[in-house]
């Protein structure tokens, strides 16, 4: 009986560290981010002085995914460009139709893995600041064109697609081998129980450069407590009229 009792306790050690469904659900996955930039639009975001500093053509930096169980936040180490940085410290997270993009320090991307829904969160500006929060349902892409072709990324085998976003194709790598489901893009996940671990675009691409299964630190990966639920187009809205603020401030 006690040598029954070793086996199936080994057998089920061994599950664990090699069945997906039974991974650790905490970790990390590292992506590295390059995305074309319009020099002429960035001048827009520069500070009075900056009008001589070099804008490049493509922009390279690093974004995070961090999980724990059923939520996950995305933080992104924005570039030096134009005489701007992002800090690695700064809560600058990206919409997940537009990387990078939007005010600095205000915005926040979380994720609900149990639910499968991104959850955008935003901070106005000034003295009497007021948090919003919006949900957006992941998009699945059933008519995705598929491949046979698999290949290796940060330790995972991924299977190839071919999905059409709006204007523009993405050749995109993803797995099934991790116990939840997530893309960088909402719209660039060809199966429910997959993870995006690499796409590319006319414009972006995304390729997980390390994915680590550990317990994590992070506590604020849930949307803030006084965050106010509102719509996508109510949150549109008070995103445009902060930015018109903050133009109105510029010199």
């Amino acid at each position: 009986m006690n040598r029954t009792i070793h086996f199936l306790f080994a057998a089920a050690t061994l599950l664990s560290f090699t069945h997906p469904l039974f991974a650790q659900q905490s970790g990390t996955i590292e992506y590295e981010v390059t995305a074309k930039t319009d020099p002429e639009r960035m001048r827009g975001f520069q500070r009075s002085g900056d009008d001589a500093a070099e804008i490049p053509d493509v922009i390279t930096f690093k974004q995070t995914f961090t999980f724990n169980n059923n939520v996950g936040k995305i933080t992104t180490e924005r570039p030096d460009f134009g005489g701007r940085r992002q800090q690695p410290g700064g809560d600058t997270t990206r919409n997940p139709r537009r990387p990078g993009m939007g005010p600095r320090g205000n915005n926040a991307q979380y994720v609900d893995l149990a639910n499968k829904k991104y959850e955008q969160v935003f901070t106005t500006f000034g003295d009497d600041k007021k948090t919003y929060y919006t949900e957006e349902d992941y998009i699945f892409t059933a008519n995705n064109k598929s491949s046979d072709k698999t290949k290796k990324i940060a330790g995972y085998t991924c299977k190839k697609a071919t999905i059409q976003l709006k204007e523009d194709t993405y050749t995109v790598w993803y797995t099934t081998e991790l116990p939840f489901s997530f893309s960088p893009v909402n719209g660039l996940l060809p199966d429910s129980n997959a993870v995006v671990l690499a796409a590319e675009g006319s414009k972006r691409a995304f390729t997980a450069k390390n994915v680590s299964l550990k317990a994590v630190t992070e506590t604020d990966l849930t949307i803030p407590a006084n965050a106010e639920k509102i719509s996508q187009e109510q949150m549109r809205e008070i995103r445009k009229q902060e930015m018109d603020k903050l133009r109105k401030r510029q010199p």
